[in-house]
């Protein structure tokens, strides 16, 4: 198949849009110049249309597979440059650097354009799929070792890293390092000279390892819900942001008195489900069960849903009582897991065993703060490591982030459950001109659900000192409670 066509078959999925000669030949040209780059890159036709007013160019970066090594293996990532909204490019273009491990920017491309409206109109929005991610890394996201329910099966993802390295994709090739040394190739390779960069969870390790290796080519950097390299993502407890949203519910007179026995309510819960009749083809021991069900609350926090946390409390525990009354089974609802569809498994699980698991290695289950889950992930790495030679070497210092000078804003949510808010505070403290602002009632994603703080992120873009933004979340109404009779959180 040519080259063409595999690109073109790859993309097919892609909202993306028609790209018009002169915005081709925009795609071309930047505002600014960089010292000239030797890395490929391919412009090409993006497939289907965009919205009126909306002009943007496609390209593949070549990359070394594995930077330490350039004469060898290539690897291609996609990359997307929107046009800014207005009538020209005033300001440095915004970099968009996505979560996850394993997250796409490409796949998100829709949501990010609309999304950061505000910060388009005289700057360029670019695009780009970390290593192992999006439309042309297909193979690697290991769609058959996630079910429906977005459980990861072992050995199935074991499987498909196997054939993947059979294939020429290495688990060594996806690592933060090399990710960060892509980003340096892009500037250079589109001739930027400095741009602003947005990143959000994980890829504020990227956003870092760019402070250390390409601090020249930074305007200014906003961290949304950031993981810092020297925070702990596999083990620290999240449930005190649960009953934080309990003491919220507590405060508010109509929240209390529809809800007034909800502590006792919370902490009846483990035991209830100890006491009725699971399905029998149900795997799961109570005990998992009662850990899934506090998940669930933590899910709903992280997903901006806190005002459903009372009632979810209280319509479980109806379900348990009456079950246990009626002596029937009682069906338990859905832990709302991380949703895992779009990320690229492979990738996530290689950095995530190199940076997060092995650092955990000398803590026993019973210090761990969320033993499930960290001993999930070791059983992943070690099945991986059997299947492969190819684990990612981290060099000396790698979770030592670099100080800087640079204009840097962090925006994190105080009831945020999947990156710790308290460990942000540690890293601050790097930024000489920066300032952080802790979201109340929000949870991870700040920029795509709380558009007060975009309003902020709007004013740091446009040149404004971190120390002069305005906060604009202070004046922000008390959550809105669902009372007992709303409907069931899906």
């Amino acid at each position: 198949m040519m080259k063409a066509d595999r690109i073109k078959i790859v993309f097919k999925h892609l909202s993306a849009f028609l790209l018009l000669g002169a915005c081709l030949l925009w795609g071309l040209q930047s505002p600014v110049q960089a010292e000239d780059s030797h890395t490929p890159l391919e412009p090409i036709d993006c497939p289907g249309e965009r919205i009126e007013g909306e002009h943007a160019a496609c390209f593949i970066l070549h990359v070394p597979a594995d930077w330490n090594d350039i004469s060898n293996r290539t690897m291609e990532l996609p990359v997307m440059r929107f046009a800014p909204l207005g009538a020209a490019a005033t300001k440095p273009p915004l970099l968009v650097l996505a979560g996850g491990p394993g997250q796409s920017a490409i796949f998100l491309e829709k949501q990010l354009s609309s999304n950061l409206k505000a910060f388009r109109q005289d700057r360029e929005l670019i695009l780009m799929d970390q290593r192992g991610t999006g439309p042309l890394a297909d193979q690697l996201r290991c769609k058959d070792a996630l079910r429906d329910e977005q459980q990861i099966l072992i050995p199935e993802l074991a499987a498909c890293v196997k054939q993947a390295e059979l294939d020429g994709h290495l688990r060594s090739d996806y690592s933060t390092a090399f990710a960060v040394q892509d980003y340096r190739a892009l500037r250079y390779a589109l001739k930027i000279d400095k741009w602003a960069i947005l990143a959000t969870s994980y890829g504020a390790r990227v956003a870092q390892g760019l402070i250390d290796k390409d601090e020249k080519g930074i305007d200014r950097i906003l961290f949304n819900g950031p993981l810092f390299v020297g925070t702990v993502f596999l083990d620290w407890n999240p449930y005190s942001r649960v009953e934080a949203a309990l003491d919220l519910c507590n405060e508010q007179d109509g929240c209390r008195t529809h809800f007034p026995n909800l502590y006792w309510d919370m902490e009846r819960i483990p035991f209830a489900i100890h006491n009725v009749k699971l399905p029998q083809d149900d795997p799961l021991p109570a005990s998992i069960h009662a850990n899934l069900y506090r998940k669930r609350l933590q899910a709903l926090l992280a997903r901006h849903r806190v005002g459903e946390v009372p009632s979810d409390i209280e319509k479980t525990l109806a379900s348990l009582d009456e079950a246990q009354e009626k002596d029937a089974v009682w069906t338990p609802p859905s832990p709302l897991p991380q949703n895992m569809k779009g990320i690229g498994l492979m990738v996530h699980f290689s950095i995530l065993c190199a940076e997060e698991i092995d650092r955990l290695a000398d803590q026993a289950p019973q210090d761990l703060a969320q033993p499930l889950r960290v001993l999930f992930y070791r059983a992943a790495c070690k099945e991986l490591d059997a299947v492969s030679d190819h684990g990612i070497s981290l060099a000396k210092n790698w979770d030592k982030a670099k100080p800087t000078k640079k204009p840097i804003l962090i925006f994190n949510g105080a009831l945020d459950t999947i990156v710790n808010p308290d460990a942000v505070k540690k890293t601050e403290a790097l930024y000489a001109n920066a300032s952080r602002f802790t979201v109340p009632y929000a949870g991870h994603d700040i920029l795509s659900r709380v558009p007060c703080a975009r309003e902020m992120m709007a004013q740091f873009l446009d040149g404004t000192k971190p120390s002069d933004v305005k906060d604009l979340c202070t004046t922000r109404p008390p959550i809105a409670f669902e009372g007992p009779t709303a409907p069931a959180s899906n």
